[in-house]
């Protein structure tokens, strides 16, 4: 725990004497979420930005290149881990390592709109609204639930969150939609 003796004289938010700022209190806790929220949108802002000058990686997905930080991704799943750690990649854009996701998997296939839901919950921490191809249909009758764009979408980012080792995503995916047939 972090104990102050005196209040912070700069403005910021101060923590009194003796006052715990790393949960254990209510006040504590929401310094946390507050703390955690911005680091989730911080990181999120990586992937967002896509700057090339931070990229220390790519991964290919249906032809487009996506700039990826390979630390954030070995951090998160133990397949990138081991991925990172035993190859080196195809030395793409800029000298750095290009994975194409042909390559990488073993079968089957993700999609470049999964592969970037799957990527925003690995930075984030969050499930993202998932994009209009896989939301929306043509038919103005359909609830779209049973329709063919959003099965893809829904067996490729759960087919990415297996392969990729991240089953939190997998629960947290089974819990949104059975929240969102309710």
């Amino acid at each position: 725990s972090f104990t102050s003796t005196s209040n912070t004289s700069n403005g910021s938010i101060g923590i009194g004497q003796n006052t715990c700022a790393c949960g254990g209190s209510e006040t504590g806790s929401s310094y946390e979420i507050i703390s955690l929220s911005k680091l989730s949108n911080n990181l999120e802002q990586l992937l967002l930005d896509s700057c090339p000058e931070f990229s220390d990686a790519e991964i290919v997905v249906e032809g487009v290149s996506l700039g990826v930080h390979r630390c954030i991704l070995a951090a998160r799943s133990s397949f990138f881990r081991d991925l990172f750690r035993n190859e080196n990649g195809n030395c793409g854009k800029e000298g750095k390592p290009s994975y194409s996701m042909i390559d990488i998997l073993p079968c089957g296939k993700v999609g470049y709109e999964a592969f970037r839901t799957f990527l925003s919950y690995l930075y984030s921490g969050k499930l993202k609204h998932f994009p209009p191809e896989a939301s929306t249909c043509v038919d103005s009758l359909c609830s779209h639930d049973f329709c063919r764009p959003a099965i893809n979408f829904h067996v490729e980012l759960m087919y990415a969150s297996f392969v990729f080792q991240v089953p939190e995503l997998v629960s947290l995916f089974l819990v949104c939609n059975m929240l969102s047939t309710d």
